[in-house]
């Protein structure tokens, strides 16, 4: 496809914006979808009397769904527990199954199977039976993802996850006076976590959209492919002509490998020049930095015997020696705003950058200072 055709559909198209899915402490713990954890905190919302003070919130929203869902049905749907009610979880069946959440009275119970991603390949007539004789009404729930889930069990009703959260959110103004604020965000912040698993992250107008238009979409990714391998030759060029350091660009396939090239002192791995492209072909925006990571870092106060001029000093990082981060630090940095021909001839413009900006000067000072040092301590050795 030629460029002028693709110009013309970017002109008369508004490519839609995907909304990514917010974050979630489940989420940043890698356990979103985790069913046991689930069942944990459900147990612990569930239980009236614990610290988040919001009673029997989670039960009365359960209650009016199984009414709804049952408002046609012969199941019992009358499960009050007015006496107060008892929650287990991983409650052990008499077949050796585990249900992952049941709430129990003198006389009534509730039998609650999570289901997130899992296939529901459950025993739910060992669970359904595993009750019988300790209470006289009972009720099965899947809780599960999926609205439409066939549930070979006449006892066991579907409800959502989902489900239960909006009505347990229509309900919450009732509790808000005396909730106890922490759990309240836990429970913002678990309901996004439920919201998250339970829609996709693009809508139905923005699949269309694609499909109808994936042919000059694909070409456009091809293109910016192109252009960041341009941008990458380009840096490979910077690397190739400065003798001391060797060149590091992450794998295409990395995320890192689409922001960042390294220049290694090859005297120590510790020493570098990041030149950060992330930026680049969005904003036409770039950042050259010289860094220190990993035992290079232990004693930053050592670099202050390095003399600099007063051009090499504008632009080293103030506070330097005060951070607190031992994987990384920067040293020196300078921010640019590229033309589009400074892109084109990237090379020439990251080359003249480093020696005009002294940032070439103060990598190779340190990287000197270093050498001395290893020196020093091998006679010492």
């Amino acid at each position: 496809m030629k460029i002028e055709e693709l110009q013309k559909f970017i002109k008369e198209n508004k490519i839609p914006k995907i909304k990514g899915k917010p974050k979630t402490f489940l989420g940043i713990a890698k356990q979103p979808h985790y069913e046991n954890v689930l069942s944990n905190i459900y147990a612990f919302y569930f239980n009236v009397n614990e610290v988040h003070k919001l009673y029997d919130l989670f039960i009365v929203s359960l209650q009016e769904l199984i009414a709804k869902k049952l408002i046609d049905t012969d199941l019992t749907k009358d499960i009050s527990f007015s006496e107060g009610f008892e929650i287990e979880t991983e409650y052990t069946t008499k077949k050796g199954g585990r249900i992952d959440l049941l709430l129990t009275s003198e006389n009534e119970a509730i039998i609650i199977e999570n289901k997130v991603y899992h296939l529901l390949n459950n025993d739910l007539k060992d669970y359904w039976n595993s009750i019988d004789g300790l209470v006289t009404k009972k009720i099965g729930i899947v809780l599960s993802l999926n609205p439409i889930l066939e549930i070979k069990h006449k006892h066991f009703i579907n409800i959502t996850h989902l489900e239960l959260f909006n009505s347990v959110m229509s309900n919450l103004g009732n509790y808000l006076l005396e909730a106890n604020d922490k759990y309240l965000v836990f429970l913002k912040d678990l309901y996004q976590n439920i919201t998250n698993l339970s829609k996709s992250f693009m809508e139905k107008k923005d699949l269309e959209f694609y499909f109808k238009n994936k042919e000059e979409i694909n070409q456009i990714v091809e293109f910016k492919d192109t252009v960041l391998d341009h941008v990458i030759s380009e840096l490979r060029i910077v690397g190739d002509s400065i003798e001391d350091v060797d060149t590091n660009i992450p794998r295409r396939s990395s995320d890192a490998g689409k922001r960042y090239c390294y220049l290694k002192s090859k005297i120590n791995s510790n020493l570098m020049i990041t030149i950060v492209f992330r930026d680049l072909l969005l904003k036409d925006e770039m950042y050259i930095v010289v860094e220190f990571k990993g035992a290079a870092l232990k004693n930053k106060a050592q670099y202050n015997v390095v003399e600099f001029t007063a051009e090499e000093k504008e632009i080293l990082v103030e506070g330097f020696e005060n951070s607190t981060n031992n994987y990384w630090a920067h040293f020196a940095i300078k921010r640019y705003d590229l033309k589009q021909d400074e892109i084109l001839n990237l090379s020439d413009f990251i080359s003249r950058a480093l020696k005009d900006d002294y940032l070439l000067a103060v990598y190779r000072k340190l990287n000197e200072y270093m050498l001395v040092q290893k020196k020093e301590k091998e006679l010492v050795g």
